[in-house]
């Protein structure tokens, strides 16, 4: 299965108590070869809070993820795997 991967971190606390980039992609990484799955591309977006969504237009403001479903317009994939949906999501502050 061909597969692409997001992450995200919305703060620097974020990234210093273990939920950092790095390793929200070597989890990504481990779970797609434990799946047998060819993770084609990893997007990911670095202290940008999920709040910056606006549902009203329908617009994001994380480059991150709009590159994302920029790519998954040109790019049939079987699925799209995060470490946790939260990173789609606002966050409650």
């Amino acid at each position: 299965m061909k597969v692409i991967g997001y992450i995200r971190v919305s703060t620097q606390g974020q990234a210093r108590d273990g939920y950092s980039l790095a390793y929200q992609e070597d989890e990504i990484k481990a779970y797609c070869q434990a799946q047998g799955y060819t993770l084609l591309r990893l997007f990911k977006d670095e202290g940008i809070s999920g709040a910056k969504v606006d549902e009203e237009a329908l617009e994001v403001d994380r480059l991150g993820f709009q590159e994302m479903l920029e790519y998954l317009t040109h790019q049939k994939m079987d699925y799209v795997v995060t470490l946790n949906t939260s990173v789609f999501c606002k966050q409650k502050v």
